[in-house]
């Protein structure tokens, strides 16, 4: 399968390399529905996983059936901690 991957101009802008992009999301967790969609924009995905530049989060925009485009890369925040701890508790009642 092969799936087009896209960076917005600003995904890399605070010098995290691709490379580290994307080990952290095969190497993390990820989480469906992250935040409202902007029309035009289709579904997000958080992903939350390990780099050299420690922990990153990584949103894309899922195009399916294989376009991924990603517009936010950065070391993970407590704020997107607490808005994930939040997701988990609602989605387990």
């Amino acid at each position: 399968m092969c799936v087009a991957v896209e960076f917005s101009p600003d995904a890399l802008k605070r010098g995290i390399p691709a490379d580290e992009v994307f080990y952290a999301m095969l190497h993390g967790q990820f989480w469906d529905g992250w935040e409202d969609p902007r029309p035009p924009h289709g579904p997000t995905r958080l992903w939350v996983g390990p780099s050299r530049f420690g922990r990153l989060e990584v949103i894309a925009e899922i195009t399916p059936p294989d376009g991924v485009w990603i517009f936010h890369v950065m070391p993970l925040r407590q704020s997107t901690i607490d808005k994930v701890g939040q997701q988990e508790q609602e989605e387990a009642t």
